[in-house]
C-alpha cells in the first residue's frame, strides 16, 4: 500500500468517525445502547451480535434450529426497545408501537420482559417462525442490557457524545470476555423472560458501587486491574445468561401438551 492510498483511508476513517459523532451529538436523546448494536453509525462490531453469536454457537449441536434461524435472533438483539421512539417494523409489526404501549420501554431496559417473550411464544405457536425468533431476539437484548452496571443499577445515560456511559464506552471498543472463572450456575427457570431480573440481581452484586456513568475509564489501555476484570466478567456474564435464556427459550417452544394436562419436550429439532 502506497502512502497516498493509506493517507486516503486514514482521511476517510476519520471523516466517518467524525459524522458519526456529530450526527449522535445532534440527537441528545439517542438510545441508551447499553451493549452497542449494529448501525451505520457503529464503527466496531456490534457487541449484542457476538454476545448472541457466542450462545447460538454454544447450543448450536443441541438445538440445530437456533442455527438455522441465527439470523432472526441476531437481528432482534440489536433492535433497541427503550425509552426512545425506534423503527422497526420487521416481518409486519410494529416494534416502535409495542415498545412504548406494550413492553413500557425504559431508559434502563423494559416493564414487561414477560410479554416480549409471550409474543415469541404466541408467534411460534401461530407459525410466524421467524417473526417468533425475531422477537425472542429483543428479549435477549434486554436480558444482555441487564449484564451492564449502568442498566443494572438503573443510572440515567444516551448514546450520545455528552451523557454516555464510560463502562459501555470501552465495551464498544474492547471484546474480552470471560467465562471460565464465573462460578455463578444456570437457575434454569421455565420462562426465559425470568433471566431479565436474574440477570439484574448478578450485576448488582458484581458492581454495587457503580453510581456515575462517568466514574468508569474509558479506554483498556488508562483501565485499573479490577475495571478489567469487571468488563470482561460482566462480558462473560452477558454471554452465558443469553445461553441460559436461548435454551429456556427452545425448550419451551418445543413443548407439547397430553391429554393428562401434562408437557414433554420433542427433541426432533427442527423436524417436529
Amino acid at each position: 500500500m502506497n502512502k497516498q492510498t493509506l493517507k486516503f483511508l486514514l482521511t476517510a476513517a476519520a471523516v466517518f468517525l467524525f459524522l458519526a459523532a456529530l450526527t449522535a451529538d445532534l440527537q441528545p436523546h439517542a438510545s441508551a445502547c447499553a451493549w452497542d448494536s449494529a448501525s451505520w453509525k457503529n464503527p466496531t462490531r456490534p457487541t449484542h451480535s457476538l454476545i448472541t453469536k457466542w450462545a447460538i454457537e454454544a447450543l448450536g449441536e443441541d438445538y440445530p434450529e437456533l442455527v438455522d434461524y441465527s439470523e432472526q435472533l441476531i437481528d432482534g438483539a440489536n433492535v433497541e426497545v427503550h425509552d426512545l421512539k425506534i423503527k422497526c417494523t420487521k416481518y409486519g409489526v410494529d416494534f416502535n408501537q409495542r415498545r412504548a404501549e406494550r413492553y413500557i420501554g425504559t431508559n434502563a431496559g423494559c416493564e414487561r420482559p414477560d410479554l416480549i417473550w409471550k409474543d415469541s411464544l404466541e408467534a411460534y405457536q401461530n407459525g410466524q417462525t421467524e417473526l417468533a425468533y425475531f422477537t425472542l431476539g429483543v428479549l435477549l437484548h434486554q436480558i444482555q442490557d441487564m449484564c451492564v452496571p449502568s442498566h443494572a443499577n438503573n443510572i440515567y445515560h444516551q448514546g450520545n457524545m455528552t451523557e454516555f456511559d464510560n463502562f459501555e464506552y470501552m465495551a464498544l471498543w474492547n471484546w474480552k470476555p470471560k467465562v471460565e472463572d464465573i462460578e455463578v450456575e444456570d437457575p434454569v427457570f421455565e420462562n426465559p423472560s425470568d433471566y431479565y431480573d436474574f440477570a439484574v440481581s448478578w450485576c448488582q452484586e458484581d458492581a454495587p458501587d457503580y453510581k456515575s456513568r462517568n466514574q468508569f475509564s474509558k479506554t483498556w489501555t488508562f483501565a485499573g486491574e479490577d475495571e478489567r476484570w469487571l468488563l470482561s466478567r460482566r462480558q462473560g456474564a452477558a454471554c452465558l445468561v443469553t445461553r441460559w435464556a436461548l435454551e429456556s427459550a427452545i425448550l419451551k417452544l418445543h413443548e407439547v401438551p397430553t391429554e393428562g394436562g401434562q408437557v414433554f419436550i420433542s427433541l426432533n429439532f427442527p423436524f417436529d
